[in-house]
């Protein structure tokens, strides 16, 4: 029914006694209507309801009710409506119960049956429930829904804000207003007016009556005159605001005399309806007479004496909630004494379950079923609720309940975690993790162990199935393949492979594992029965794959335009080729799989037996002299490139290396203004950003000292640059599987693989109540501290009792362990759910905040932000002019670290994207008069990027813009300047308005060209007038043609038509053809209007490239070395001399790379701010000797010092 937790009835119900719509911002949810947080045991227990909300008193609106009655039952057309009030607050609660029933849902939840109390599960509406202008103040309204099924129940909670804001009872109570008042009184009224002020309590009162005249209309009780002395100084004039909301009027009128007098008139509220009914004038004067008597009410008696109706106090309503919502007699557990339930709270575990702390044993194990019904994603948890709540209570028969689930392979977060890290993933990341990755994972660790770690791996991994309830991911951990589908899963496969693609596989299993043989077989077996394939059979049978294959492997690389076989190709590379080619030609994705699995069987084999294949090895380069390259270590091309990009700021690169000088201290003190981004430091995020630059050091460090041409960025380093949140990079923290035990003096002990935390030994759950044996069931259950584990830490991990002792002693140094194929595979794939494609702009976006959170400020710049290195070297001073459209001009500055264009689905040059950007443009409005705006460059930073915004969305998808920007080794910006020293501000301005005027010609035409180019049939306006004369002229033949003649002709015949259709048609064609010279004729000419400005020359640096759809593909970056004069692709490991400049200035024909971003530095500063080589390589040199002679007699089994 549902993937989203519910709730209990009572505690739903206690959630809105103490939900309180005006604080909802500050508290962070909807305690209404969001499951509250998960325990986390090790942290501080912490309030779930912030102690300035309004623990909600309500009182009875009898008159808009339609009340439950004591001891009778609904029926399928019962609906209970509960109007109500808080005493407190003054909010209203319309609370609606709909009993009516659907088909099968007709039997609702009742006492002493299966579902003893409705389960609600909230259902979320499309439209906002908040006011745009952060208004708190505003009706809210929320459904939920009985998750029993047969239960029809519906419930419908609106609140609504008083009707009198604290504004206005300040002014119709305040002693100031009312002085005033009877002064104005005095003025008006003279002689006639009150020689008194009006009490506080009197303009409550006075419009109590009011109110209540209007509901009960008597002839002569309809008008007021302004001058009525009561009237007159009790509310005056400053109270029309207030008198009108409640639908008031007032008006004119000529008494006898001829004199004009101000007469207020009583609202006409409609007669009684149906509290069924909507809401009318009627319901908001009821509304405001409770509030008023509440009010009223609240005045000490010595203050309201005298009032003109006596006043009742209002009737509590929680018993007709309870009673409408089917709670008022749930199954209680007995409590030693009673507790203020809306100020003293459950323990979070009950929470947890929906449920409320004194709920009965049974009624307990009813919520957690429940809940795990209708969220089985968070079983785990719901599971360490009933552990946890089952131990504190010290119930029997919770602990049964709890061993059967156990034993039916239910698990907690404990568990679960310990499952993860068994086969080498952290549960953090869970939710990232397709069931195709996890099994992946675990196919790599079953290589690299015994027997009974393995039979031990499959069982971590069914409680990982078990709480994911992944029946794939089950079926691995029983090692069975039974389906066509567990067939194609087991080799990696897709229904749509050919046959040769399913050989192919079963051969790369089999050669990466020789053991998966019978498996393997197995699933070309059913495969091939599945298909009726007699290939598959024969090659089972033979290794052959008989008859003749859809292509040969030639074929294939001229499907891929692929002109040089022998050239090594980048898989990745290839692979962005085949989705984008299926992607354009979605019909032939099985011809265009098949050329993909021949070329990269035919790579593999080319690198494997290269010496006698007379395969030419990729070119190699000094290590001295030339830049490492970095391995992608899971979806990071991204990353790669920009660190490569950073190493090469040689400030940035010099100030990382010696970050231990810069680096921040951590204190109230000094971090007390520190602001990056316009938002405060915190302690957290400044230390993770300081763990982040001591990362990139060590990796800035190997870049130049590696005596290898790669190095690999750690896991750790990448998970800090993606990761958005800080729970994202706590990922980080943890270390990457080792095959070895750990190390002694720097020397690897070898042995058994020890299982992970968690696994060894026999441990205590983590408790949340008292596990006292003299404490009673009944205190602990809320009040009671938390208890740690007794073999953990504080921070979770296993003390120094629960985990094994390395030996005291080295054993003989054995040989230093090769890398499993367990341990790559982690390295490589750990970070792959927190990548998800991000972009360049997004890291680096990420890395500037990061370092400049981590390092000293050198001052402070405009609204606080620090003033650093970052700043300095990549952040530009740009104004934003607005012209209103009556001509007034306005300006606004900000720091930008980018500037983002659009390619605008043409090719040009990247000079007209930047003018789309700074030129004046209209501003979006509904107003026939558009404001405009125009940006300047106050002051330019010595290093500029500029991103380029590929994706658009167009048609109902997300597409890629492949249009080429045509780049130019030195880039002036003087026309973006304010002002430069050869043209002052009114120079260039001049010129840029001229500028403005050519691109306005430039949207008109374009408007034209896409009036001519695009049509609701996908072509153009000339190829469907051209079209539509074929189809006339075939018509023509057809009717020549035909022996018989037709009574009437299906078609008329215009004579001359196809003709004229066709000159029409060519017509069209070279007026679309003009429009595109003259839109590059304009573009040329706005190019020349600043040809001689070139005070601000900046030199291309960098570029970022991008191969690939806009669903994925794959990055690098080409880099200029400005002391060597050459570029340089930076494409992950592989760094490459650029031979052919067009590679970087020009466009390829098909499927052509395109660049995301672009970095241009200042030209006379260029050697000083870049450096794209520093290497000094160190060799590592590895001695091998025996042990020392102490350590002679030492017995050693296993690396372990055995006992005597």
């Amino acid at each position: 029914m549902s993937s989203k937790p519910g709730k209990t009835a009572p505690r739903l119900l206690q959630d809105l006694v103490t939900y309180d719509p005006r604080y909802e911002e500050r508290a962070g949810r909807n305690l209404l209507t969001t499951a509250p947080p998960h325990l986390d045991p090790s942290a501080e227990p912490s309030r779930q309801v912030p102690i300035r909300n309004c623990r909600h008193i309500f009182m009875a609106k009898d008159e808009q009710s339609v009340r439950p009655k004591a001891g009778e039952d609904p029926s399928h057309d019962t609906v209970y409506k509960i109007a109500a009030v808080c005493s407190k607050c003054r909010w209203h609660l319309d609370l609606l119960v709909d009993f009516r029933d659907y088909n099968s849902e007709n039997k609702p939840c009742r006492t002493n049956t299966d579902y003893p109390v409705h389960h609600f599960i909230y259902q979320e509406d499309n439209y906002p429930q908040r006011d745009p202008f952060g208004n708190q103040n505003v009706p809210r309204s929320y459904r939920f829904l009985c998750s029993a099924p047969s239960c029809p129940v519906e419930l419908k909670i609106r609140l609504l804000p008083p009707r009198f804001s604290e504004q206005d009872i300040t002014i119709l109570t305040n002693k100031m207003h009312l002085r005033r008042r009877l002064e104005t009184a005095r003025q008006l009224g003279g002689d006639r007016a009150d020689a008194h002020m009006a009490r506080p309590v009197d303009a409550l009162d006075f419009l109590n009556t009011y109110l209540t005249d209007a509901l009960n209309p008597q002839k002569g009780k309809s008008r007021i005159p302004l001058l009525n002395r009561k009237f007159l100084k009790t509310f005056g004039k400053d109270c029309d605001k207030i008198l009108r909301s409640l639908g008031f009027t007032n008006a004119q009128e000529t008494e006898e005399d001829g004199t004009q007098v101000e007469v207020w008139y009583l609202p006409k509220p409609p007669p009684p309806s149906h509290p069924l009914s909507y809401d009318t004038e009627r319901t908001v004067i009821e509304d405001a007479r409770h509030e008023l008597n509440i009010l009223i009410l609240g005045f000490p008696e010595s203050e309201r004496s005298g009032v003109r109706h006596p006043m009742i106090p209002p009737q509590p309503s929680a018993h007709d909630i309870e009673r409408a919502l089917g709670c008022l007699d749930y199954d209680r557990k007995s409590r030693p004494a009673a507790r203020h339930l809306s100020y003293e709270e459950d323990h979070p575990y009950y929470a947890g379950l929906g449920a409320l702390g004194d709920f009965s044993d049974p009624l307990l194990l009813f919520a957690f079923a429940r809940q795990m019904q209708v969220d089985l994603k968070n079983s785990p948890y719901y599971f360490e609720c009933l552990q946890e709540i089952a131990k504190g209570r010290k119930s029997s028969l919770l602990e049964e309940n709890v061993a059967i689930l156990a034993s039916q392979g239910q698990c907690n977060r404990k568990e679960l975690a310990a499952a993860y890290r068994f086969i080498g993933m952290e549960m953090e990341h869970a939710q990232h993790l397709s069931d195709d990755f996890i099994i992946s994972q675990f196919r790599a660790r079953l290589q690299d162990i015994g027997p009974s770690q393995a039979e031990e791996s499959r069982v971590q991994l069914r409680i990982i199935g078990q709480a994911r309830q992944s029946e794939q991911i089950k079926r691995e951990a029983s090692d069975a393949i039974e389906t066509y589908d567990q067939a194609l899963s087991w080799l990696d496969l897709e229904a749509a492979h050919s046959d040769e693609f399913v050989a192919i596989m079963f051969t790369i299993k089999v050669n990466e594992k020789a053991s998966s043989k019978a498996i393997a077989t197995r699933a070309v077996q059913i495969i091939a029965e599945y298909r009726n394939s007699q290939r598959l059979r024969d090659f089972l049978e033979n290794g052959i794959m008989q008859g003749n294959a859809e292509m040969d492997v030639a074929e294939a690389y001229a499907l891929f335009d692929i002109n040089n076989r022998a050239e090594a190709l980048d898989l990745e590379v290839l692979q962005a080729h085949k989705d984008a080619y299926i992607q354009g030609n979605p019909a032939s994705k099985t011809k265009y799989e098949q050329a993909y699995a021949l070329i990269y069987t035919d790579q593999k084999e080319c690198h494997k037996v290269q010496n006698q294949s007379g395969y030419v090895p990729r070119k190699q380069y000094p290590l001295d002299s030339w830049p490492v390259g970095c391995q992608n270590i899971g979806n990071t091309c991204y990353l790669n490139s920009v660190l490569q990009f950073l190493f090469t700021i040689k400030p940035l690169r010099d100030m990382v290396l010696n970050c231990n000088e810069h680096l921040e201290e951590i204190s109230p003190e000094a971090l007390a203004t520190k602001r990056v981004g316009r938002m405060p430091v915190t302690p957290e995020k400044a230390e993770k950003a300081q763990q982040f630059v001591q990362e990139l050091k060590k990796l800035f460090q190997h870049m130049i000292n590696a005596p290898t041409t790669t190095v690999r960025p750690e896991t750790k380093l990448a998970a800090l640059a993606l990761a958005k949140t800080d729970a994202l990079v706590e990922v980080a923290d943890q270390p990457a599987p080792d095959p070895s035990l750990g190390q002694i003096e720097g020397k690897p002990i070898m042995g058994p693989m020890p299982k992970p935390d968690g696994l060894t030994g026999s441990t205590q759950a983590d408790s949340v109540m008292d596990d006292d044996n003299d404490s009673t069931a009944a205190e602990m259950d809320i009040e009671e501290d938390y208890t740690k584990d007794l073999n953990t830490t504080t921070d979770g991990r296993p003390d120094a009792v629960s985990m094994p002792q390395p030996p005291s002693r080295p054993p003989p140094v054995p040989p230093r362990p090769q890398a499993t194929a367990e341990a790559n595979s982690t390295l490589k794939k750990t970070i792959e759910g927190l990548a998800e494609q991000q972009d360049a702009a997004e890291i680096l976006n990420n890395i500037f905040d990061l370092l400049s959170c981590a390092i000293e400020g050198n001052g402070t710049l405009r609204d606080g932000e620090q003033d650093d290195l970052i700043k300095q070297l990549f952040f530009s001073d740009v104004t934003t002019v607005r012209i209103t459209p009556d001509g007034k001009t306005s300006s606004n500055s900000a720091l930008q670290d980018n500037y983002m264009i659009s390619p605008g689905h043409r090719n040009r040059p990247l000079y007209a994207a930047l003018d789309d950007e700074f030129s004046l443009t209209e501003l979006e409005s509904d107003k026939a008069a558009k404001a405009s705006k125009f940006e300047l460059i106050d002051h330019a930073s010595p290093i500029q990027i500029i991103n380029v915004r590929r994706l658009v969305y167009e048609g109902g998808r997300t597409i890629k813009d492949e249009s080429h920007l045509g780049l130019d080794s030195t880039l002036y910006l003087d026309r973006y300047f304010r002002g430069t020293r050869s043209h002052p501000e009114e120079e260039l301005q001049a010129l840029r308005e001229k500028q403005w005027n050519l691109q306005q010609r430039l949207k008109t035409l374009e408007c034209d060209k896409k009036r001519l180019t695009e049509t609701a049939h996908k072509i153009s306006l000339s190829e469907a007038v051209e079209e539509t004369s074929h189809l006339l002229e075939n018509h023509a033949r057809a009717d020549e043609a035909n022996l018989i003649d037709l009574d009437e002709d299906t078609v008329p015949v215009y004579p001359g038509l196809v003709t004229q259709l066709r000159d029409r048609a060519g017509e069209l064609q070279n007026k679309s053809r003009s429009i595109v010279e003259e839109l590059k004729s304009i573009d040329e000419e706005i190019n020349s209007i600043f040809m001689d400005c070139k005070d601000q020359p900046y030199r291309l640096h960098s570029i970022f490239m991008h191969r690939g759809t806009a669903a994925g593909g794959h990055y690098w970056i080409f880099i200029h070395d400005f002391q060597k004069g050459i570029w340089r692709k930076y494409n992950d490991e592989y760094v490459d001399e650029v031979e052919s400049i067009s590679d970087i200035f020009e466009q390829e024909a098909r499927n052509p790379a395109t660049s995301t971003g672009i970095v241009y530095v200042q030209a006379n500063r260029a050697d000083e701010l870049t450096e794209a080589v520093r290497r000094d390589p160190q060799r590592v040199d590895i001695v091998m000797k025996d042990a020392e002679e102490q350590y002679e007699d030492i017995q050693i089994i296993n690396g372990v010092e055995q006992s005597p």
